[in-house]
Order: structure tokens, then sequence, then C-alpha cells
């Protein structure tokens, strides 16, 4: 079966690339593994993040969306477990 094509938007994009190298490295890696096979890579999210899925890199969360039908994963998020949830769910309540 074809992996699935990982899209990433630009501000993702830019954390991934002012990580540290040895991060950087883990979360291309786990975005490989998640292309490859996304509904048993990562976990299902809750509440306002209701559709997304997360996968841990160490303390790092990348979260993603799956779209079935055009085999496209979209990188929603990456960062710290601390804070990445929170920013996603209000730069998505600023989307409405």
């Amino acid at each position: 079966m074809n992996p699935f094509r990982p899209d990433i938007p630009p501000h993702v994009a830019e954390v991934i690339r002012s990580l540290h190298p040895d991060l950087k490295r883990s979360i291309k890696s786990a975005v490989r593994a998640i292309a490859a096979d996304p509904a048993s890579c990562g976990e299902p999210l809750k509440r306002e993040l209701d559709g997304l899925r997360k996968y841990r890199v160490r303390r790092f969360r990348i979260v993603y969306a799956v779209d079935q039908k055009t085999r496209v994963i979209r990188l929603m998020a990456v960062g710290h477990r601390r804070h990445v949830y929170e920013e996603l769910t209000e730069r998505l309540r600023r989307k409405r």
C-alpha cells in the first residue's frame, strides 16, 4: 500500500527547522512512520481537537489530521507537550 503524503504547512516547518538537530531527526523519522501507517501510529485527541491525532516524540508532540480519500497527512502542530495543544486550540478558534 502506498504511504500517505505528509503536508507540512510553513508555520510547522519553521518550528521543525528551529529544533535541535537530534530532535529534528527524531521528528522527521516520526513523520515517516506516521505516513506509513497513520491510523495505528498516533492516539486520537478529544474535546476541541477531536478528529486530530497525536504522536509522541520524547517531550514533543506531533498533532496531525488524516485525509483517507486523498491519502494526505496534514501536520497541524509540532511542539512541546506543555503548550502545543493550547496553542493549536487557540489557532483553530481564531480561524473560525
